[in-house]
């Protein structure tokens, strides 16, 4: 598995975006080895990446996130880490996983040594690269799950948040992070691009709000959450977004659409 990556590697790319090259075939070959391993009855796909995998969007994704099932049985994040590690290290790669398991997030970074020298990436041999893996394991209720199948280079079917579902666990990032991250202002450039009506699934929302936020947020609806998703924008340090995402974008030139005029017009649009 391992002998592919030279072939999704392009000397006529940039390093970041042979990084990224990388980065997403382990992500697949990861998922697929949760898939045979019986996992993702556990685990819902969610964040970044899922919506990378599962609708297309144009940007890469440093992580693997997952909230825990509602009908989860037997879930065991360390067994969990110990079945990735034992089929990394059968397919040839170096790897070291640092893990916690501390809150009500189990998180781990997967830490490649020696790929990108390998390949010609970096002139250290012991040059490293991440992905981060997380569950949540207190999840909000109120999200939507649902299975589909998934066929890119690894083909099995996984469990993952409907797309308002999935909508709502990104205004809960933009409204209630305690930092900014250009790639969730650029995931709602492409959700309010993509989707002319979409709505978050409320019921998640509220409860992911009321579970933890840096304010008070108050109860989100229908008829304000633009306009606080406005206020937000406003505030905006906007290089600071572009220079956080540029590097994640298939196509770079969608960083000029990720502005604070655009936005504003885009959330201030009605279609129903």
């Amino acid at each position: 598995m391992k002998n592919q990556l030279k072939d999704i590697i392009d000397i006529k790319l940039s390093r970041d975006e042979n990084i990224n090259r990388i980065r997403e075939f382990i992500q697949k070959y990861l998922l697929y080895v949760l898939y045979r391993g019986k996992v993702f009855q556990n685990l819902v796909f969610t964040g970044g990446t899922a919506l990378r995998f599962l609708y297309n969007t144009r940007r890469y994704s440093e992580d693997l996130d997952f909230s825990l099932s509602l009908k989860s049985q037997n879930y065991d994040f360390l067994k969990l880490l110990s079945l990735l590690k034992r089929e990394l290290d059968l397919a040839g790669y170096d790897l070291e996983i640092k893990h916690s398991i501390e809150s009500n997030v189990h998180s781990a970074f997967l830490k490649f040594t020696g790929l990108l020298y390998e390949y010609q990436l970096s002139p250290l041999k012991g040059e490293k690269f991440s992905i981060k893996l997380e569950v949540d394991i207190n999840p909000p209720l109120g999200g939507k799950e649902e299975v589909d199948s998934y066929n890119s280079g690894f083909m099995f079917s996984i469990l993952h948040f409907d797309l308002a579902s999935l909508f709502a666990g990104k205004l809960h990032a933009l409204l209630c992070r305690r930092f900014t991250k250009g790639r969730d202002w650029y995931d709602l450039l492409w959700y309010l691009t993509k989707f002319k009506d979409i709505e978050p699934n409320f019921t998640m929302l509220n409860n992911a709000i009321e579970q933890g936020c840096r304010e008070d947020i108050g109860f989100i609806n229908q008829d304000n959450w633009k306009e606080k998703l406005k206020k937000e924008v406003k505030k905006l340090e906007i290089e600071k977004v572009k220079n956080d995402v540029y590097i994640f974008l298939e196509d770079k030139s969608e960083i000029d659409l990720l502005n604070k005029e655009n936005l504003l017009k885009l959330l201030s649009k009605k279609y129903y």
